[in-house]
C-alpha cells in the first residue's frame, strides 16, 4: 500500500514539473521584446517572428500570452496555413480574463486590431468591425493617439467594403480632424498618417461618384484630394505612393469618361509601379488603361494594355475584369481580321462568363457591346474582307445549329427531370409527409473545407430558420450584410456548395416553403396566384408563375389542382 502511494505522489510530482516547465515567466522587457518581433515579420521572416509568438504562448503573463496567440492566427491565415480548433478556443479562453486597466489597454487595442485584421483577411467584415470598434474604445481609454489615429482608419476602410460610403467618409475625415488636431504630438508620424487618411478620402469620393453620376461634386472632391497629395512636397511621396495618386486620378477621369486625360494619368501610374514591382497595380493600371484606350478606339494600344494585364494575373473568374477583357480582346482581333486569336478569346471569355451568375452576365453584357452590323458596315467591301465575312457567315449559322440542337436536347432532358421531381413530391404529399427541409442541411453532410466557411454557412441556415428569404427587402447583399461577410464571397461560397447563383438559392427556398404550404393549408389553396406569390416573398404573380414552373413543370394552379385530387 505505501508503494502505491509513493507511486501516485511520484507521478503527481512529474506532472507538476512537466506542467511548470511549459509556463515560463519571464521579464516585462523580454516580454516587450518578443513583441515586437511580430511586428518585424517582414524583416526577420515568418518562421522567426512565429518562433517568438510561441515564447510568449509559453508565458505566464495572460495578455502578452493572448497576444501570441492572436498574433499568430493572424500570421497563419496571412501565409494561409492551418489553424486548428483548440487553438482558436485558447483566444477566446485567456481573453476575458485579461485585466482592464491602464497598463493592459494598449496590450488589449492590439489583440483586438490583430483580430479585427485575421477577420477580414477572411472576408468576416462584421466580426472585423466588432474588433475594430473594441480597439477604438481601448486606443481612447488610453489616450494613445497614434493607436487611436490607426484604428479610426481601419474603421473607416472596413466601412468602404461595407458599401456604407457615408458612415466611411464621416469616419475618413473625422480621423484627418484628429491628426490635425494633433499634429505635434505625431511629430514625424504626421505626413504618412495623413498621406493615408487624404488617400483614404479621395478614393472614397471617386466610389461615391461611380454610384451617383449625377453628383459631379463627388469626382470633383476625390480629384482635389489626390491634386493635394502630389502638391504638398512635405510628403515626400516614393514611387509606388506617387504611382498610387496617378492611378486614383486616373480611375475618376475614367468615370467622368474623359478618357484621354485618364490615360495620361494611369501612363504616368505604370511607370511609377513597374518602378516599385508592384503587381497588383500594376494589373489594375494595365486594364484601366486598356478600356480607356478601347473607349478612344485606338485598339492596338488597349490590346497591348489587356494583354500586359492578363500575363499578370492568370485564370481567375473572381475577377470581373479578367473575364471582360478576353471579351475586349475578341472584339479588337475581330476589328483586325484575326480570327484565330478573335476565336481563343472568345471561347475564353464564353466558358468564364458561364461560371458567373446571372447578374453578372448581365453586367458583362452590357459592358461588352458587339455591334457587328456597324462593323461590317464600315468594313471595306474588297473581295478579300467578302470572303473572310463568308466564312464567318457560314461558321455562325453552323455554330447557331449546334446551339439550338444543344438547347433542344437540354429543354428535353430538363423537363424529364422536372416531371421525376414533380411526380415524386405528389407521392410525398399523398403519404402526407414532411417536405420541409434546409438547403444547407441535407441528409448527406457537407464537406466543409475551413472555418471562415462554416462561419458563413450557419449564417445561411439561420437565415432559412428565420425565413428572412421571405422578407421583400431580402436580397444579396442584405443577406450578406446580415451575415457578416462581403457579397463576392456569399455567392462564391453558394456556388461552390450549392452549384446555383445566389437568386436560383433564394428562389429554391421560396418554392419549396411555398410547396410546403400549399399541401398543408387548404386555405391558402384557395388564394389568388398574387396573394400566393407574396407570401413566397414575390412582389408579382407573373415573376413567381414563372419562377414556380421553372421548379416545378407545372403552374401555381396546376399544382393546387392535382393537390386537391392527391388530397
Amino acid at each position: 500500500m505505501l508503494k502505491q502511494i509513493s507511486f501516485f505522489f511520484l507521478v503527481l510530482f512529474t506532472c507538476f514539473v512537466s506542467f511548470a516547465q511549459t509556463i515560463k515567466k519571464y521579464r516585462e522587457s523580454d516580454l516587450k521584446d518578443f513583441k515586437n518581433k511580430f511586428y518585424q515579420n517582414r524583416e526577420i521572416g515568418v518562421d522567426s517572428s512565429l518562433y517568438y509568438m510561441n515564447r510568449l504562448i509559453e508565458s505566464n503573463d495572460i495578455a502578452y500570452k493572448t497576444f501570441g496567440y492572436a498574433a499568430t492566427e493572424y500570421l497563419k491565415v496571412r501565409e494561409k496555413q492551418a489553424i486548428n480548433i483548440p487553438f482558436k478556443d485558447s483566444i477566446n479562453k485567456y481573453l476575458p480574463k485579461i485585466a482592464k486597466t491602464n497598463k493592459n489597454y494598449t496590450l488589449l487595442f492590439d489583440i483586438h486590431i490583430l483580430l479585427g485584421n485575421t477577420n477580414k483577411r477572411r472576408k468576416l467584415i462584421k466580426p472585423a468591425l466588432q474588433n475594430y470598434i473594441t480597439a477604438e474604445n481601448y486606443a481612447l481609454l488610453a489616450k494613445d493617439i497614434n493607436r487611436t489615429i490607426k484604428i479610426k482608419g481601419n474603421i473607416a476602410l472596413i466601412y468602404q467594403d461595407m458599401e456604407e460610403l457615408d458612415k466611411a467618409l464621416n469616419k475618413a475625415k473625422e480621423t484627418l480632424e484628429l491628426i490635425e488636431t494633433n499634429k505635434e504630438i505625431l511629430s514625424n508620424k504626421y505626413y504618412s498618417s495623413k498621406y493615408k487618411r487624404m488617400f483614404n478620402v479621395a478614393a472614397i469620393y471617386a466610389s461615391l461618384y461611380k454610384n451617383d453620376k449625377d453628383k459631379h461634386q463627388y469626382a470633383d472632391s476625390s480629384l482635389h484630394y489626390y491634386n493635394s497629395l502630389l502638391e504638398t512636397k512635405e510628403f515626400n511621396l516614393n514611387s509606388y505612393y506617387t504611382g498610387k495618386v496617378y492611378y486614383g486620378m486616373g480611375t475618376v477621369y475614367t468615370l467622368k469618361e474623359a478618357y484621354s486625360k485618364a490615360s495620361s494619368y494611369l501612363e504616368k501610374s505604370l511607370v511609377l509601379f513597374t518602378k516599385s514591382k508592384s503587381q497588383s497595380y500594376l494589373y489594375k493600371s494595365y486594364y484601366n488603361n486598356g478600356l480607356n484606350y478601347y473607349n478612344l478606339n485606338k485598339l492596338e494600344k488597349a490590346k497591348q494594355n489587356f494583354l500586359a494585364a492578363l500575363s499578370i494575373k492568370k485564370d481567375t473568374i473572381l475577377d470581373d475584369n479578367y473575364i471582360k477583357m478576353h471579351g475586349y480582346l475578341s472584339q479588337i482581333y475581330t476589328y483586325q481580321n484575326k480570327v484565330d486569336s478573335a476565336n481563343y478569346y472568345l471561347n475564353t471569355y464564353i466558358r468564364n462568363h458561364s461560371k458567373v451568375s446571372s447578374r453578372d452576365r448581365e453586367q458583362f453584357k452590357e459592358a461588352i457591346k458587339i455591334d457587328f452590323d456597324q462593323k461590317i458596315k464600315d468594313l471595306k467591301e474588297d473581295s478579300t474582307k467578302k470572303s473572310f465575312y463568308y466564312e464567318i457567315i457560314v461558321i455562325s449559322l453552323i455554330t447557331i445549329v449546334l446551339f439550338i440542337s444543344f438547347l433542344v436536347f437540354k429543354n428535353a432532358k430538363e423537363k424529364k427531370r422536372t416531371k421525376k421531381k414533380l411526380n415524386d413530391l405528389l407521392e410525398k404529399i399523398s403519404k402526407k409527409e414532411d417536405l420541409t427541409e434546409k438547403s444547407f442541411s441535407l441528409s448527406n453532410p457537407l464537406k466543409i473545407k475551413d472555418e471562415q466557411h462554416q462561419q458563413i454557412i450557419n449564417g445561411l441556415l439561420k437565415i432559412e430558420e428565420k425565413k428572412y428569404f421571405l422578407k421583400e427587402e431580402f436580397n444579396l447583399y442584405n443577406a450578406a450584410k446580415k451575415i457578416g461577410t462581403n457579397t463576392t464571397y456569399l455567392s462564391k461560397i453558394i456556388k461552390d456548395y450549392k452549384k446555383m447563383s445566389f437568386n436560383d438559392y433564394t428562389n429554391e427556398l421560396r418554392i419549396n416553403y411555398i410547396i410546403g404550404v400549399l399541401s398543408n393549408d387548404k386555405k391558402v389553396r384557395s388564394y389568388t396566384t398574387q396573394a400566393i406569390g407574396e407570401i413566397a416573398g414575390y412582389k408579382n404573380a407573373k415573376s413567381f408563375t414563372r419562377i414556380f414552373k421553372k421548379h416545378i413543370g407545372i403552374t401555381p394552379y396546376q399544382f393546387i389542382e392535382k393537390i386537391n385530387k392527391e388530397l
